[in-house]
């Protein structure tokens, strides 16, 4: 049996949003709930002045999903396989990178989302993913001077700035750490004093993105 995967972003973005229905599902709620415990790779998409909303990879990868087929054709059961969503949903989704602001904030808001059904964290490996062109919005801000860029094939994928391979968690580490921008520079030859003003600049606009949890 074929399962057909979603084919564009706003598949998996309604997906998303079916997903907190499904949660609040008569029959099949409580089950729902009960696996939000073992989700490897959460979703996020921001809805407007309601902040974030979070879903499981393998309830937003496959098309039209709904409670009874979440549950009754997940595996090893069932053809739907968080492994094949986690191959194709990368082609609009980015998984934000542990340890820098923006995460911190996102876990904190998938926190708040969980607990609201019995649960107080997420597992310990969860990952969590945004649509990119949240992080392209952040690329094109004026601050970021185009010096920025998010690319699925440097870096893994992480922002890192332009024409190099160094993060900009990297440096926003670096800087939280103490080292000031003379030394980083130093070691860092290639890059120029606007690289850092700029990563400091992008990750002021992530943690800028209000974060709340579903209601």
């Amino acid at each position: 049996m074929v399962t057909d995967l979603v084919s564009n972003p706003s598949q998996a973005s309604a997906n998303i949003r079916n997903y907190q229905k499904a949660l609040a599902d008569r029959k099949h709620g409580p089950e729902m709930q009960r696996r939000m415990k073992y989700v490897h790779a959460w979703y996020a998409i921001r809805q407007d002045d309601r902040g974030w909303l979070f879903g499981p990879s393998k309830f937003i990868g496959y098309a039209e999903s709904d409670a009874d087929a979440y549950i009754s054709k997940a595996w090893p059961i069932g053809p739907r396989d968080g492994r094949v969503t986690e191959r194709a949903l990368p082609d609009w989704f980015h998984e934000v990178e542990p340890g820098t602001r923006f995460h911190d904030e996102l876990y904190d808001a998938l926190c708040r989302f969980l607990r609201q059904f019995g649960h107080s964290s997420p597992r310990k490996d969860a990952r969590i993913s945004i649509l990119r062109e949240v992080l392209e919005e952040l690329d094109e801000a004026a601050e970021t001077q185009g010096r920025i860029r998010v690319d699925a094939g440097i870096c893994g994928g992480r922002p890192h700035v332009r024409g190099t391979r160094v993060r900009v968690s990297d440096i926003l580490q670096l800087m939280a750490a103490g080292v000031a921008p003379a030394e980083i520079l130093a070691d860092y030859p290639y890059l120029e004093d606007a690289d850092l003003r700029a990563a400091l600049a992008w990750g002021a606009a992530a943690s800028e993105h209000r974060i709340v949890h579903a209601a």
